[in-house]
C-alpha cells in the first residue's frame, strides 16, 4: 500500500499542541530514512513487521505494538528489516504542552515505548488520518489525545493507582484555575490530601514540585497569549496568574531567558 500522508498546516489549536501531518506506510525490504533531523516531534506505532531505529549513538529494535520518538533537531535513521519490513502509523506534533504529554506516557527520557493495547491504539490513530481529510480540528485532537492515553495506561501498567489519581486531579485543579491565586495548600485541600503527600507523589509522577508545574503552566499560558497579538502585557500577567506586569515580567524571565517584548520579537523572527 502507498503512504498516506496528509499535511495541516491548518489545524493549529493555538499553540497547546498542534498535530501537523500524520500517515500510515507498508514498508518495502531494507527502505530506510536518514540520517537526518526533523522540525517536529514524530511518534511511529509499529504495526507490524519490525526495524532498527538510531539515534544518539543507540540503535533499537523496534517490533510490532512497540512505538519510537523522533525528537526536533536530533539527527536520526530508521530501517524496515530486510526480511520482515515494517508496517507503521505516524504522527508529527509540537507545542507548549508536549513535555507533559512525553512524560505523562514514559517518552520524555526514552526513545521507544510499548503498548499493550495494540488495538484500541490503532483504532485511534487511523480514525485520526482518516480525519485529516475532513479537516476537523476537534476531531483530529481527539482522536490523538485518545491515543496519547493508551500509552498512558502502558506507561502506568494499564492501570490507575490512587496516587495517580490524585495527581490527575492535582494537574486538572491546576489547569481550571492557573489564572487565581492558588496555593498549593488549596490543591492538597481540593484533593483532600496532606500537602506533604501530594508533594511527594507529584514530583515523583511529573519530576517536578506541584508550585513548578503551576508557573509552567501559567507561563506557556503566557506565551499564547502573548503570541495572538490580541492582548497587552499587564492583560496577560492578570489573566495568568500573576499579581501585575512587573512581577511576570520577571518571572517569565527567569523561565524562558528573555522579556515578554523580546520573546514576541524573537517569535516572529522565527516564523
Amino acid at each position: 500500500m502507498n503512504a498516506i500522508k496528509h499535511r495541516a498546516e491548518n489545524l493549529n489549536n493555538g499553540g497547546s499542541v498542534t498535530v501537523y501531518y500524520c500517515g500510515y506506510e507498508k514498508c518495502e525490504s531494507g527502505h530506510f530514512w536518514g540520517p537526518a533531523m526533523r522540525t517536529q516531534y514524530l511518534l511511529h506505532y509499529v504495526i507490524s513487521g519490525k526495524g532498527v531505529f538510531s539515534v544518539g549513538g543507540e540503535t533499537y529494535e523496534i517490533r510490532e505494538k512497540q512505538c519510537f520518538l523522533i525528537r526536533p533537531g536530533e539527527r536520526t535513521m530508521y530501517t524496515a528489516d530486510e526480511k520482515e519490513p515494517w508496517e507503521y502509523m505516524w504522527v508529527a506534533f509540537d507545542g507548549f504542552d508536549v513535555l507533559e504529554i512525553l512524560r505523562r506516557t514514559g517518552l520524555v527520557s526514552s526513545y521507544v515505548a510499548s503498548v499493550e493495547n495494540g488495538v484500541e491504539f490503532e483504532r485511534y490513530m487511523q480514525e485520526m488520518i482518516e480525519e485529516f481529510n475532513q479537516g476537523s480540528l476537534f476531531k483530529v485532537m481527539s482522536c490523538f489525545y485518545g491515543a496519547m492515553s493508551v500509552l498512558e495506561k502502558s506507561a502506568h501498567g494499564g492501570a490507575y493507582t490512587r496516587e495517580h489519581e490524585y495527581v490527575n486531579k492535582a494537574i486538572g485543579y491546576i489547569k481550571s484555575n492557573y489564572g487565581y491565586p492558588i496555593q498549593i495548600s488549596d490543591l492538597a485541600r481540593h484533593i483532600g490530601i496532606d500537602r506533604t503527600y501530594l508533594y511527594r507523589i507529584f514530583t515523583a509522577s511529573e519530576n517536578m514540585s506541584p508550585k513548578q508545574y503551576l508557573m509552567q503552566v501559567r507561563i506557556n499560558a503566557a506565551k499564547k497569549m502573548l503570541l495572538a497579538g490580541t492582548y497587552s502585557v499587564g492583560e496577560t500577567a492578570l489573566s495568568c496568574g500573576f499579581s501585575d506586569s512587573a512581577a511576570f515580567c520577571g518571572r517569565f524571565k527567569a523561565v524562558t531567558g528573555m522579556t515578554p517584548k523580546a520573546f514576541i520579537e524573537d517569535s516572529r523572527r522565527q516564523h
